[in-house]
């Protein structure tokens, strides 16, 4: 949960040079038009003048590199303590950076100190403002993961939780940890990960939850086997994904990589009929029931052998609907099996796998690309909202 839902824009003097080179930064399409466009507002700063050196802040700002952003507006500072306009951008440096105390810290101290007459006290009172009301609206999210939390509690103490209680309630346990002036203890949510693992042993999710609740309570002992078992299972998993990009031991990631590639073969040559694939697909499908990639996999292998006159679509509409059923599916599987299911005519079934594809999407990127294929089939008349 973020804790503050607010996207402030930057104040600037519209008379000071150095707009164009912000556009550059803003709108680069590639690394490398970023980094040109800031080596130009860091040329532009080399002499040191404050306005440069803003706009240069700005910048760094725009590429999402806040630590050197926030150094540049502390020097300002120290120099015109009283602009009012750079303590407004350095608490806007700090929203941006997800620093919502210190957020708050430093606008008000830009409105203690911002006298009647500025032409910008207007704006610090408004955003004084909507920073209270966001402040409060993360107060009131917080007390209703408490009441989520003491709920599943009560269905655990009565026996009556299941294994998506007992998911919901950890995930719900870890973001409690988060909670800003000191986070729940995550003793509670890694006893519950491990429940869930001696319940659903081959559940990949409850797997993500127990990797996630090692990681929180920095039991680095054991989260070296559960990263292990859960790429076993699940080699294409989002968390696995993440801590590929950290881990120090070459042979695990190595080893992961591997498995990954040598999936991502199968399902190619096994989509393109090649004699024995979809044999060979099914036979590691055997060993990792629970993979998503090669449920997918399988699902358009026979789709497409289907397609060439080589066999029906029963199989392919019962692997689709499996799949669609599965609790535990993630964004992957609901975007490739609303797609297929809108091919079979399936209209109302596509629809909620869209939207399910929605509400799993991890970023903006694959929410577009789920919005791209609802207009490229032409489900996107009613399409889910918020």
């Amino acid at each position: 949960m973020s804790e503050f839902r607010l996207d402030w824009p930057w104040a600037v003097d519209g008379t000071t040079p150095g707009a164009e080179l912000l556009r550059v930064v803003a709108e680069a399409r590639t690394a490398g038009e970023r980094e040109a466009g800031l080596r130009a507002l860091s040329q532009a700063a080399a002499g040191a003048d404050p306005a440069a050196v803003e706009r240069y802040a700005i910048g760094l700002a725009i590429a999402g590199q806040y630590t050197d952003s926030l150094r540049f507006w502390r020097i300002l500072l120290s120099h015109l303590p009283g602009e009012t306009r750079l303590r407004l951008n350095t608490a806007t440096c700090l929203l941006k950076a997800g620093r919502g105390e210190e957020c708050a810290h430093e606008l008000a101290e830009c409105d203690r100190r911002c006298r009647p007459e500025d032409p910008l006290r207007p704006l610090v009172e408004r955003r004084v403002a909507e920073l209270a009301r966001a402040r409060a609206a993360v107060d009131r999210e917080w007390q209703l993961l408490d009441l989520r939390a003491e709920a599943h509690r009560e269905l655990v103490a009565q026996g009556r939780a299941r294994v998506g209680d007992l998911k919901d309630l950890c995930r719900v346990l870890g973001a409690l940890t988060k909670r800003p002036g000191g986070g729940d203890d995550p003793a509670e949510m890694l006893a519950v990960a491990r429940r869930i693992r001696a319940e659903a042993p081959h559940d990949t999710e409850g797997r993500e939850l127990l990797v996630w609740s090692l990681l929180l309570a920095d039991r680095k002992d054991e989260l070296d086997q559960a990263l292990r078992e859960l790429e076993q299972v699940a080699p294409d998993s989002p968390v696995l994904e993440g801590f590929r990009s950290q881990v120090t031991d070459p042979q695990f990631r190595r080893q992961s990589d591997e498995l990954k590639q040598r999936w991502d073969d199968l399902a190619g040559r096994a989509g393109r009929g090649e004699p024995g694939a979809e044999d060979e697909l099914r036979r590691e499908l055997a060993a990792h029931p629970k993979s998503e990639q090669l449920r997918v996999a399988l699902l358009f292998a026979v789709y497409g052998r289907a397609a060439s006159g080589r066999g029906d679509y029963a199989e392919a509409r019962q692997l689709a609907l499996d799949l669609a059923d599965d609790p535990g599916a993630g964004h992957h599987t609901h975007f490739h099996v609303a797609q297929f299911l809108w091919g079979l005519g399936e209209h109302a079934r596509a629809r909620r796998e869209f939207a399910l594809a929605l509400t799993t999407s991890r970023n903006e990127e694959d929410r577009e690309s789920v919005r791209l294929a609802m207009r490229t089939v032409g489900a996107d008349a009613g399409e889910p909202r918020g």
